[in-house]
């Protein structure tokens, strides 16, 4: 009997302290539940994860989406798809308020995506070298006219031949001319008297008789006639019916005018001939590299006729007047040509070596945004924070740099790449402000509901408990 009993009040005692247990977890579960209303298995469940968004939505509120290649086309309030095809992107509330008027917050997640660089603005020297192209010309004091300076016929033509080589002392053509003719004769008749008059031992009239064979001779050089031929006239006594005209340097034939026996009028160019010893390279400069550029200055230039070789050269002369229709400025440099290979006409790059810049504020080119009314550039003050600053900039030098005259200061960081994604949201302040204010408000606050409220409406089927 007392082993029946023993179990029975095991069993008992077991299930009193099982109900205990249950009423006071019941409590302590019931102390914990919202107030709001029941708390069901399934938000009991999803509790934990709920807290975990709630707390993630207050770091971080959602101001909108919108897809930065788009516009604010595309601003929306729900995520979806843009036009483009791509996710519209969220964008958060800032944290923190902002210090400087135009200041620019970017997530940093979207300034890496969207691939935002910066570089360092600095201080030193801006370098420059000007490439430009140009065309060999001859040395304008290296070009000789034969000019006639008395009319006649021409009785032999020796130089025929356009480009032909000509050496100094080489005979060109002869001439007949009656001035020069007369000329000759008075010569002759000078010298005769001149000796007449030495016979008698007068000084007076030795030295007015030197007086006017000097004044035939001078008549007769004025006229082109050499000093040789002149000689040759007064020791022989006779005049020359053909003067022969010579080459005065050595040099190129150019642009042969007369022909064989054909009459040449007193004041008409011959022939031409040009020294191409040194010649001309005229290069043409644009008007923003005009303030590189100075007298004096060294220049390297190459030919596509010489590969491989350079030329060197100096900046002798710049136009004071610029071509109106290509807006170029004439740079001239000097070129020796001692072999001769360089031949007017040539085509060829110079690269001019200007005087750097000693001390100035270097930034990158393409951090510099052109207005249309001004220059402007980002300066980036923290992680994600841009501040867009008025800059004013000089010269443009080489490695992409260009001088800043005012607006920078070196050590900043100023944005390279991306600067449309931070113009779009420096721009975008006052149409998020439209966009938002659009958001319609409720007028009149919502009824207070009792913790366990009755739906206005039960489905079919449903009864309350």
């Amino acid at each position: 009997m007392k082993r029946i009993i023993l179990p029975i009040a095991l069993l008992i005692l077991g299930g009193i302290a099982g109900l205990l247990a249950g009423l006071i977890l019941a409590g302590n579960f019931a102390a914990k539940a919202p107030k709001s209303g029941v708390l069901t298995a399934s938000t009991a469940s999803g509790k934990n994860s709920i807290t975990a968004v709630a707390v993630v939505k207050k770091k971080r509120k959602i101001l909108y989406y919108w897809d930065p290649m788009v516009g604010p086309s595309s601003i929306s309030h729900k995520p979806g798809i843009s036009s483009m095809g791509m996710p519209l992107i969220p964008v958060y509330a800032s944290g923190t308020a902002t210090s400087t008027p135009g200041e620019v917050h970017v997530d940093p997640a979207m300034v890496q995506n969207m691939g935002v660089q910066t570089a360092k603005v600095t201080f030193g020297a801006l370098i420059h070298l000007v490439r430009t192209v140009g065309l060999v010309r001859t040395a304008a004091p290296l070009r000789y006219n034969i000019t006639m300076r008395a009319g006649g016929w021409i009785g032999k033509l020796y130089a025929t031949t356009n480009g032909a080589a000509i050496r100094k002392g080489q005979k060109l053509f002869t001439l007949y001319s009656p001035r020069v003719v007369a000329a000759e004769d008075e010569l002759v008749a000078a010298q005769k008297a001149l000796s007449m008059i030495r016979k008698t031992a007068h000084p007076t009239a030795i030295r007015q008789a030197r007086q006017l064979r000097h004044s035939v001779e001078l008549r007769l050089r004025y006229l082109g006639v050499d000093p040789a031929q002149i000689n040759r006239v007064e020791k022989t006594l006779q005049a020359l019916t053909y003067v022969t005209f010579h080459s005065p340097v050595n040099g190129k034939l150019i642009d042969v005018r007369a022909r064989q026996k054909s009459r040449i009028n007193a004041g008409a160019t011959v022939m031409r001939i040009e020294k191409l010893a040194m010649l001309w390279l005229d290069t043409y400069v644009y008007e923003n590299q005009l303030p590189w550029i100075h007298m004096g200055q060294r220049v390297t230039a190459t030919l596509p006729a010489f590969p491989g070789r350079t030329f060197q050269g100096a900046v002798v002369f710049i136009d004071p007047y610029e071509n109106p229709q290509t807006h170029t400025t004439i740079v001239r440099i000097v070129l020796k040509n001692a072999t001769g290979k360089l031949r007017p006409g040539m085509y060829a790059l110079a690269d001019i070596h200007t005087s750097p810049v000693a001390h100035a504020i270097l930034a990158p080119s393409r951090a510099i945004i052109h207005t249309g009314t001004g220059e402007l550039a980002f300066v980036e003050i923290s992680r994600g924070h841009f501040d867009p600053v008025r800059v004013s900039t000089g010269l443009r030098g080489d490695h992409g740099l260009v001088q800043v005259l005012s607006g920078l200061k070196p050590g900043q960081q100023v944005v390279t790449s991306g600067q449309f994604l931070i113009d779009v949201e420096s721009q975008m302040s006052e149409v998020t402000a439209r966009f938002m204010s659009k958001t319609p408000v409720a007028t009149k606050p919502a009824a207070a509901q009792p913790s366990f409220a009755t739906p206005a409406k039960m489905p079919p089927g449903m009864k309350m408990n």
